[in-house]
């Protein structure tokens, strides 16, 4: 079976994830740099211990929450779309549970780093660097799918 064809609901390795659809890629990764964004601008108002493992506990609700309320509306004659065909707002609560795993994981991660970056050097130049940093990152499934082609 090619992964592309795959269901949202039958994802079973992290691979799955490089046949979304441009919008869903760009949809998550414009999460991962508004988050840093955000991130950047409280840095310097809040205290450094544990600000920003209650930033990231705050997101990852924010986050999850509509995953959580939506997934309350699934019933056995709900459509799962193929991984190509899925939309970036109808159908992020129909994922195998371990990919919001990783996904929180990723945001977590990114959250994190950018902390600890802005916290080292709080300057314009450090948000670009680590925006363009997790561009690339959170984009190269299409970066290498456009490659590839």
């Amino acid at each position: 079976m090619d992964p592309a064809d795959k269901r949202v609901d039958q994802m079973n390795r992290m691979w799955d994830m490089g046949h979304f659809p441009v919008a869903v890629n760009a949809g998550a990764t414009a999460n991962v740099l508004l988050t840093l964004c955000i991130a950047w601008l409280i840095v310097p108002h809040l205290p450094q211990m544990s600000s920003p493992f209650l930033f990231v506990g705050l997101v990852l609700c924010l986050n999850l929450l509509p995953v959580v309320v939506l997934r309350r509306t699934i019933r056995r004659s709900t459509p799962f779309p193929t991984l190509r065909e899925m939309n970036f707002f109808r159908d992020q609560h129909k994922f195998s549970p371990w990919v919001y795993v990783a996904a929180s994981a990723n945001m977590a991660f990114w959250i994190l780093f950018g902390w600890a970056c802005f916290s080292y050097r709080y300057q314009r130049s450090t948000l670009v660097a680590v925006l363009l940093t997790a561009f690339v990152c959170t984009f190269a499934p299409v970066l290498l799918r456009l490659g590839r082609s």
